[in-house]
């Protein structure tokens, strides 16, 4: 990911969260603080001594001195936050009341301590560092909220962090695209997709992420969850929980994208020429 391509990232989601303005009272009931004495997880282990606390809203900055991003944490800390009450609502779960955020200065000093690829959550805190989408950890941190344990239908949690990945990506137009070029991947194969990874791909987690939003518009989350806590077959589970074969689910959800989504394709379309 460019430069130019992860700044413009950062501006679309604050234009979307509407993060880039300052607001007076919310700042001074955050308690922000820095370069304190406080207490942390990792607090004496060798790469974190020396790390600084900034705290806005519910968002714990855990960070290096001069950290590239400080004179953005503010506006970063507000688009994580966003991120938490986007998700926690889209799961019907109640967020917790603050989360923390080791902040590395970047891909390579994150992989150098971490020993990971992509940002992820531990369980207990988040570590994070650009360049990256936002959101995949907060979900990843919040799922486990919704359900304890993996899925047997690994593509739906895939789904779920595509879909909140706060990209600004939307998803069924990429799904319609795939269709349109014959690239669609029929939902019998992408259940059993051992390939994705929504961490390096938005090829089969598009279509996933796609296909659980639209599980949860037309059925509601109850539904969708029942489908991820599913053991037996794809097939049969779908059967079960939804009353129907696999291929009609797959045809709703495929007329859904052609009469609702195509559209607003076509409007848009319109719009800018």
């Amino acid at each position: 990911m460019t430069r130019r391509f992860r700044l413009y990232i950062f501006l679309a989601v604050c234009l979307f969260f509407g993060c880039s303005g300052k607001d007076k009272s919310q700042k001074e009931n955050a308690g922000t603080s820095g370069n304190q004495s406080f207490t942390h997880i990792y607090q004496n282990r060798g790469p974190y001594k020396g790390w600084e606390r900034y705290r806005f809203l519910d968002i714990v900055l855990i960070h290096p001195p001069d950290h590239p991003q400080q004179d953005h944490f503010e506006d970063i800390a507000k688009i994580f936050s966003a991120l938490v009450k986007r998700t926690s609502t889209f799961l019907k779960i109640t967020p917790p009341d603050s989360i923390i955020i080791y902040f590395y200065t970047g891909v390579g000093h994150g992989m150098t301590v971490t020993g990971r690829d992509t940002p992820f959550s531990d369980g207990t805190v988040i570590h994070f560092w650009f360049p990256s989408f936002y959101g995949p950890p907060i979900v990843k941190h919040l799922l486990p909220l919704w359900y304890q344990g993996e899925p047997e239908h690994e593509f739906l949690k895939h789904g779920i962090i595509a879909l909140l990945d706060g990209s600004g990506q939307n998803y069924h137009l990429e799904t319609l695209k795939f269709i349109d070029s014959g690239t669609y991947i029929p939902l019998r194969r992408l259940s059993v997709d051992t390939t994705i990874n929504v961490d390096f791909e938005r090829y089969q987690s598009a279509e996933a992420a796609s296909f659980v939003d639209y599980i949860v518009y037309a059925y509601d989350i109850g539904f969708l969850k029942i489908l991820y806590a599913s053991k037996g077959s794809f097939s049969g589970d779908v059967e079960s929980t939804f009353h129907m074969p696999v291929a009609s689910l797959e045809r709703q959800w495929q007329v859904f994208l052609k009469i609702i989504v195509a559209p607003k394709k076509d409007s848009l379309k319109k719009l800018t020429k």
